[in-house]
């Protein structure tokens, strides 16, 4: 049969046999398209797998050294930051506790969040010489290690050292030293005072200019990019802690 220059096959009673044909062309179709679906479904359980379930882990250039030897006080460049928490001490400090790195840490649009961590002793982490490594969503890494903690009824003090960063930004860091400081106040509330110092290498710049090299470190980096981060975090860290069941008075 034609029709306007075309052909169609003509079945065993004569009649066009173009319908069974469009029926097997779809049927074609509809498999290809449910293969190209089960595939979809499987690149994007596969990515979701890679996103959810990727560990922090080291490395393979990964090289585990001791921290620095810590230099004098005036040798570092400082910036702290300081909150008021609606909530008695012991309270603030058991959210901070349950709360997971990656999740305290605020994310900048400057710097690189946290994405996990890894240990690399078993001391546990909050104790002085437990060591973990923390692994950048730049994909970078740092070391981390408790120093002390100290602890009773009405304050507490937890001091960390912080090196080994492969991340580009911080090349002319030798080392960071946090220190938070928690103190309970009257009516139920608590101080936050955290401090963050540097210690810059002696042979990047501006470490190696010295006194001004800090003061330039300070006030380009440390009191801008950093400082936003630190308020971030514990800005983040205020509603999350008195969110909690709370014996404060208000």
């Amino acid at each position: 049969m034609q029709v306007k220059g075309l052909t169609f096959p003509i079945d065993n009673i004569g009649r066009p046999s173009y319908i069974p044909n469009i029926g097997i062309y779809d049927g074609r179709i509809m498999k290809l398209t449910r293969k190209l679906n089960f595939l979809l479904l499987v690149v994007i359980g596969s990515l979701r797998a890679a996103s959810g379930v990727a560990a922090c882990a080291p490395p393979p250039s990964f090289v585990d050294v001791p921290h620095p030897t810590l230099a004098a006080p005036k040798l570092l460049a400082s910036h702290t930051e300081e909150i008021i928490v609606n909530q008695p001490l012991a309270v603030v400090l058991d959210t901070a506790s349950r709360t997971d790195l990656k999740d305290a840490i605020h994310k900048s649009s400057s710097l690189p969040g946290v994405f996990g961590e890894y240990p690399l002793n078993d001391v546990p982490f909050g104790t002085p010489g437990a060591r973990r490594l923390v692994c950048l969503t730049d994909g970078s890494t740092l070391e981390e290690q408790v120093l002390e903690q100290e602890r009773n009824q009405t304050s507490s003090r937890f001091r960390y050292i912080v090196w080994n960063y492969t991340t580009k930004q911080a090349r002319p860091i030798e080392y960071g030293i946090g220190e938070f400081r928690h103190t309970e106040m009257p009516g139920g509330r608590t101080h936050i005072v955290w401090t963050y110092s540097f210690k810059l290498k002696d042979h990047e710049f501006p470490g190696y200019l010295g006194a001004l090299g800090r003061y330039l470190f300070r006030i380009g980096f440390l009191d801008r990019q950093y400082a936003a981060m630190m308020r971030g975090t514990l800005q983040a860290g205020k509603p999350a802690a008195e969110q909690q069941p709370s014996g404060a008075t208000k």
